[in-house]
């Protein structure tokens, strides 16, 4: 079971790891919503910062588990079998690592004197970056140039 999206030649990957692209900029987004309604960071310790920035990726991760099993249910009629299961989340498990370059910046800025509201104002910033290179790889791989390359990225 696990990542039944075959990855193009050429698609980006980390050491043996193909990126599926599409779910790095959903969860990204998702995050980045999540971290900029919500208010009370300063009423918050380091560790309910860092559960608000985990929380989303972690929902998104078992969100995936949950329909990648329900999924082979339909298709096959039956469970997924222990061996598929263990397949479905170690593919899915390293979406958790999304969660990490906020959490860093965050623990980086704090311990600086940062806020965390300011802290997480960067993380979003950072975000939005990082969408922005996404949005840049994509452009340039589909040949564009000038104003259209710079619309792909923002």
């Amino acid at each position: 079971m696990g990542d039944n999206h075959s990855q193009p030649a050429g698609a980006p990957r980390i050491g043996r790891w193909p990126i599926r692209v599409d779910r790095v900029i959903y969860t990204t987004i998702t995050v980045m919503a999540a971290l900029s309604i919500y208010d009370g960071w300063q009423q918050l310790t380091i560790t309910g910062v860092i559960a608000v920035i985990v929380g989303p990726v972690i929902a998104i991760f078992l969100s995936h588990v949950f329909a990648a099993a329900l999924a082979h249910r339909v298709a096959v009629g039956a469970p997924l079998s222990a061996r598929e299961r263990r397949a479905v989340v170690a593919t899915e498990s390293r979406f958790l690592l999304i969660a990490v370059p906020p959490v860093l910046l965050v623990l980086v800025l704090a311990a600086a004197g940062v806020s965390y509201a300011r802290a997480i104002t960067v993380a979003v910033g950072v975000g939005v970056l990082s969408l922005g290179f996404w949005g840049g790889l994509a452009g340039r791989r589909a040949g564009l140039r000038g104003w259209p390359f710079v619309a792909s990225v923002l």
